[in-house]
């Protein structure tokens, strides 16, 4: 029996199987159901997945073997009356090509667009799923005050994991892991690389099977094991394992690797994983002074293995004796407490974990993604209906003879529906090939997520399945009804008035104008917020400045003197951090005792006038000066934060330091526009700490100091790769992922005009082909093409105005909205591009008008007045 606080399935799939299955089996099967509930609750640690689980096991209960005779509903037609309508179906189709193209061409793009949203989703929900151990595994975290609020980090104290090791038996295993940038050399192959020191549990842990190699080589602290994409960068496709590899720590400290395995290839849908792997232990090699038993220093991640999940209950109990240990060491920023993440969940909740070793770009696609797919296919869906009734037109008769043959309204709307699955089976078709050979391939490239539609997993089966019933139902069901109410005798007579007067229809379309309307919206609005954030200012003056990062205060002092010799230099700094490239973190204490989490940059006194940053009050740092060893430069985010009205000459305390506040800078970005301004600090760096050289050059001097720079370091450092090059430059992958959402909604926009043209398109047919009598009357009385032109745009001039009065403003919220939530410095909306979005439709709008006026007017009045 469920508690009551626990988490309930959904209601109706019972409700479903108590109206279709037999009584005698409905207390098994729904006891068996809140069986299989709370398992799939128990073993995926997730609500969500738990309730899909629920509902396909449901759905494939429903089996005729179990299901009951439904008194009243009688079979609605026999097997040989449905091969009747397949057939008419194609008959149909072949007989009127334009109309059949239009239907299949545009529910299968909206059938494409949703398949692919499908491959993206199911991406994204199964990423890092396949680790066997997944339930077990468990991310070490803690919360902390940030900006004002709790903040949970990803990171965790470094003698916390052997701590939890040793006093809880309920631990089963332990990894730490830390990341480190160095040099990796083999042969004449010598690149920068990020390397993963992790325990050996890291491969028990975790489900990365090697291909060639052993897992237990990592007990070896002479071992390194490669991920096959770094295998194939070094030595081809050859077994490596047994060659060695040179990593260079830094400047003084070096040592060689033996190959010990390469992994198998990863699966494409994960988070964690690595390109190389070394024990943890050789991390005592490369830092020397590096202290495992320091509570005031963190590891990037800690990882634990339970023997049962609900083991984890009794470590949590008994973790406040390490938050005592922690925050006796580090009382600036005390935590408020330790959790432990499962891995069955962590991705889902990485974007709520700061500093965490898994990530979450997928945030906003997973939002956006299904929006898309809805506007898709309500955009398809309306289309069809649009032309299914225009098509109707021309199977008045046959309506009318099966009517007279004893066929009732339920046997005409089952026929419609039936072509309807037909025809939205056709699509699914072409949608697939759509997916699969351009829709997937191009997201692919434009996102660089390696996802795939594979044709093989049921789980897309049913989808797809429940796609075409859905869409099949939504597109036909009411041109079917509406279809099937026509009156025989009235068809025979020649009386009914077919196409004149159908409000619905225009409904239909003024949806689909306002979700035209939306999408372009955004594709203008994209281009020019584009143009806005290529041109907004960094707070800095990024032109003409170059950085290159050294290995150590030797190596800058080297670069130094080579560089002050160039004719073409105006100034030149060293620094810990450097703008676009690292930030310090540090926690800063007020005479208030409050505590504040900022960003930290340590820098030589050059460095402001250097990197162009601008001083709005104080003074800059002064070189030689004692005094300013203890001084702080601010940015005007800082001020505010802290409501700082005088900031100039307040005190504040960092790792038990007071400094006092010298000067105030305009604000700059540290990162892209995607993430806010921090309230950061600028102080001088130790000598000894440098590890960027900045220069300013003389306009015009970019390229040549930019060779020299290169040259001089391949001269001293011929085996350590160049790491450096423009200030312009470092924010290159922001641009272009701004570049890529500006392609993507124009063609999401391009796909939604196309449709909604669609739509109209058959709308103005089916007036058209409703009025040609009166067409032909108008035109032997002498109409010419302005009154031609003037009656068929009258009709549709206020739906049009209405469509459009609806869908600016909501176009301008969804556009706002969608802004919003991408970047952190959207450009400011104006009536610019809503307005550029209105001509772009309206012109559209007249364009497909146009066709049927062209249509009328090429009418032989003669043929329109003809009575059959």
């Amino acid at each position: 029996m469920m508690q009551p606080n626990t988490p309930r399935p959904p209601e109706w799939p019972l409700k479903l199987l108590r109206f279709f299955l037999k009584k005698e089996y409905l207390e098994e099967i729904e006891g068996d159901m809140e069986e299989i509930f709370c398992d799939a609750l128990e073993q995926e640690q997730s609500y969500r997945k738990a309730r899909w689980v629920y509902i396909v096991e449901a759905l494939k209960l429903i089996r005729p073997v179990l299901m009951k005779n439904i008194s009243g509903i009688q079979p609605v037609t026999p097997y040989p009356m449905f091969k009747n309508y397949f057939k008419t179906s194609f008959r149909s189709l072949m007989k009127n090509p334009l109309s059949s193209f239009i239907n299949v061409f545009g529910l299968s793009v909206a059938i494409g667009i949703c398949l692919l949203v499908y491959t993206f989703m199911e991406y994204d929900y199964s990423i890092d799923q396949y680790h066997k151990n997944k339930n077990e595994i468990y991310l070490a975290t803690f919360f902390a005050a940030s900006d004002g609020a709790t903040q949970q980090y990803g990171t965790a104290p470094r003698p916390l994991g052997d701590l939890l090791k040793q006093d809880f038996g309920q631990v089963k295993k332990m990894c730490r892991v830390e990341d480190r940038n160095v040099v990796l050399k083999y042969d004449d192959n010598v690149f920068h690389e990020n390397i993963r020191y992790a325990d050996p549990a890291f491969l028990e842990m975790f489900t990365f099977p090697l291909k060639w190699g052993t897992a237990s080589s990592l007990a070896d602290l002479n071992t390194i094991i490669l991920s096959e994409d770094m295998a194939i960068k070094y030595f081809g496709e050859e077994n490596p394992v047994g060659r060695d590899m040179l990593v260079i720590f830094n400047d003084r400290i070096k040592k060689t690797f033996t190959v010990g395995g390469v992994a198998a290839t990863f699966p494409k849908s994960r988070d964690i994983d690595f390109r190389f792997l070394i024990n943890f232990e050789n991390i005592r090699t490369a830092e020397p002074a590096y202290d495992i038993n320091d509570w005031s220093k963190f590891l990037s991640a800690t990882l634990i293995q339970v023997e049962n999940p609900s083991d984890l209950k009794a470590v949590e109990l008994k973790m406040e004796k390490y938050r005592v240990l922690q925050n006796a060491a580090q009382p600036d920023w005390a935590i408020t407490a330790f959790a432990f993440e499962p891995l069955v969940t962590l991705h889902e909740r990485a974007a709520n974990i700061k500093d965490g070793i898994a990530h979450d770009y997928n945030v906003e696609g997973r939002i956006g993604m299904p929006i898309i797919a809805i506007f898709m296919i309500v955009l398809a869906c309306f289309n069809y209906i649009n032309i299914a009734i225009v098509s109707a037109a021309k199977r008045l008769k046959e309506i009318g003879v099966r009517k007279v043959i004893g066929a009732n309204r339920m046997k005409i709307v089952v026929q419609f529906l039936t072509e309807n699955i037909v025809v939205t089976s056709l699509a699914l078709v072409m949608g697939i090939a759509l997916c699969f050979f351009i829709f997937l391939p191009w997201f692919v490239q434009f996102t660089g997520w390696e996802l795939e539609l594979r044709l093989l997993n049921q789980n897309l089966w049913l989808f797809m399945i429940a796609l075409i019933f859905i869409t099949g139902i939504a597109s036909g069901i009411y041109p079917a009804f509406y279809i099937s109410r026509f009156d025989a005798v009235r068809i025979f007579k020649g009386s009914l008035q077919f196409g004149k007067k159908n409000p619905l229809t225009k409904v239909f379309l003024a949806v689909q104008l306002v979700l035209a309307c939306i999408t372009i919206t955004a594709g203008v609005v994209f281009t020019q917020n584009n143009h806005f954030q290529n041109n907004r200012s960094w707070g800095y003056n990024q032109k003409d400045a170059l950085y290159i990062e050294v290995p150590d205060k030797a190596a800058f002092d080297r670069m130094h003197a080579a560089m002050v010799r160039l004719p073409d230099i105006v100034s030149v700094s060293g620094s810990a951090d450097h703008l676009g490239k690292t930030v310090s973190t540090a926690v800063l204490r007020t005479t208030a005792n409050q505590s504040y989490e900022v960003n930290q940059f340590s820098v030589d006194a050059d460095y402001i006038q250097t990197m162009g940053l601008q001083l709005i009050d104080g003074r800059s740092l002064r070189k030689d000066s004692e005094t300013d060893k203890q001084a702080l430069m601010v940015n005007e985010t800082f001020v505010k934060h802290l409501n700082l009205t005088k900031p100039i000459g307040q005190f504040f305390e960092i790792d038990s330091v007071k400094y006092e506040v010298v000067g105030v800078l305009k604000d700059f970005h540290t990162k892209d526009f995607f993430s806010k301004v921090r309230p950061a600090v600028l102080k001088l760096a130790a000598e000894q700490d440098y590890r960027y050289l900045s220069l300013r050059v003389k306009e015009g001097g970019r390229e040549e100091t930019h060779k020299a720079l290169l040259a001089t370091w391949t001269e001293i450092y011929p085996e350590i790769p160049f790491q450096g090059g423009y200030q312009e430059d470092v924010w290159t992958n922001y641009f272009d992922s701004v570049d890529r959402s500006e392609q993507f909604n124009k063609v999401i926009a391009s796909i939604a005009v196309l449709l909604a043209s669609l739509g109209l398109y058959g709308l103005v047919t089916l007036n058209v082909s409703g009025r040609q009598k009166e067409f032909s009357i108008r035109k032997t009385l002498g109409a010419g093409i302005r009154n031609i032109a003037s009656v068929i745009l009258k009709q549709y001039a206020g739906l049009t105005v209405i469509s459009l009065i609806i869908g600016a403003p909501v176009s301008y919220l969804f556009t706002k909205a969608y802004l919003d939530m991408l970047f952190a410095y959207p450009m400011p909306i104006g009536y610019s591009g809503i307005a550029i979005a209105l001509v772009i439709l309206v012109i559209v709008l007249l364009a497909v008008v146009a066709t049927q006026i062209r249509k009328v007017l090429k009418l032989n009045p003669v043929d329109g007045l003809k009575v059959e």
